[in-house]
């Protein structure tokens, strides 16, 4: 999968909670399974560790919640004034006619800062694979949700491919629990979207960080709690 090698978490208590929970997660013979709900809100405790009781997990995902206001913004464009007019300002309107792959990558290229951190690898990952829907008039609110998702669940894959790969069994083994984690956090992503959705004109402005700032943390505040 080619996780390993991004990233090895720290040792702390928590990080060893969750990468014990990973290797539960997998293991045929684990002694006590876990199940993807313990997966994910022991990675949301380990990732808050140090950022205080308030903020925790949301902390970590700052990059993460400014590129959702691109995207939120370019969607509104595109769903009210048509996709070469939403790329025209990042001179990009050239890439209508091109394959979609073309049109995702150079997007999520031009939307995400450049930087080697881990948060910004999963964005990009994230970015990619909402663009890559193909849709003439997209749903802004809707592709912030799925977008808020897919970054959570990439950057888990990321920190916890390590303990993920290790004990799982094969390939597809691993495939179908990644996909069962991924399952879990889109589940949850339309129940913590508050509503309504800031104007098209607001999405890059306080409102729409606001607002991309609540659903994330319904989101992570739900998959938190299944752990308890």
């Amino acid at each position: 999968m080619g996780t390993s090698s991004a990233r090895r978490p720290p040792g702390t208590r928590l990080w060893r909670l969750s990468r014990g929970a990973a290797t539960r997660y997998l293991a045929p013979a684990a002694p006590a399974p876990a199940l993807a709900g313990e997966v994910v809100a022991r990675y949301l405790a380990a990732l808050g560790e140090g950022s205080g009781e308030e903020a925790g997990a949301l902390a970590s995902f700052r990059h993460t919640r400014k590129v959702a206001q691109e995207l939120g913004a370019l969607a509104a464009l595109a769903q009210s004034r048509g996709w070469p007019a939403a790329l025209q300002p990042r001179g990009l309107e050239d890439l209508t006619p091109q394959p979609r792959e073309v049109l995702a990558q150079s997007l999520a290229a031009a939307l995400c800062c450049p930087g080697p951190h881990l948060e910004a690898a999963a964005v990009r990952v994230a970015l990619t694979s909402i663009l890559m829907e193909e849709t003439a008039a997209p749903d802004p609110a809707r592709w912030v949700g799925r977008f808020l998702a897919a970054a959570l669940h990439a950057r888990l894959a990321l920190d916890l491919g390590e303990s993920l790969e290790a004990a799982a069994p094969g390939c597809s083994p691993l495939r179908q629990a990644l996909q069962r984690l991924k399952d879990l956090i889109e589940s949850r992503t339309a129940s913590a979207t508050p509503v309504p959705p800031p104007a098209p004109e607001h999405w890059q402005g306080l409102a729409g960080w606001l607002w991309i700032t609540s659903c994330l943390e319904g989101l992570l505040r739900q998959l938190g709690d299944l752990r308890r």
